[in-house]
């Protein structure tokens, strides 16, 4: 195999880890969410309370807070508020077990 074989092969399967890894961290609609705010920006409980959305469990002055999702539009409502990135309810799920939240048997 040459170099620029191995190259190709190497950039191919990083981009496609790269595009797996965004389909499975970003929001599909309804369900738990977390949110994580932009550095030095305001806090997450912050930017779901500017966007209308209910504060389910955030830490004193915390980077990331959970929030329940009813659609997109709630989705974009939190980018426009300033949040710097919203992770889909897998990612809510483990951060809420994570900080025993939520049991076993909740979700």
């Amino acid at each position: 195999m040459t170099s620029s074989a191995k190259i190709f092969a190497a950039a191919y399967f990083l981009g496609a880890c790269i595009l797996m890894s965004l389909g499975v961290l970003l929001p599909g609609g309804k369900g738990l969410v977390a949110v994580f705010a932009k550095p030095g920006g305001l806090t997450a409980a912050e930017v779901i309370a500017r966007a209308d959305g209910p504060v389910i469990f955030v830490r004193d002055g915390s980077w990331v807070a959970l929030t329940e999702s009813e659609d997109h539009e709630f989705i974009a409502r939190l980018y426009r508020a300033g949040a710097g990135f919203v992770a889909s309810s897998a990612v809510a799920q483990v951060c809420a077990r994570w900080n025993g939240v939520l049991g076993e048997n909740t979700i």
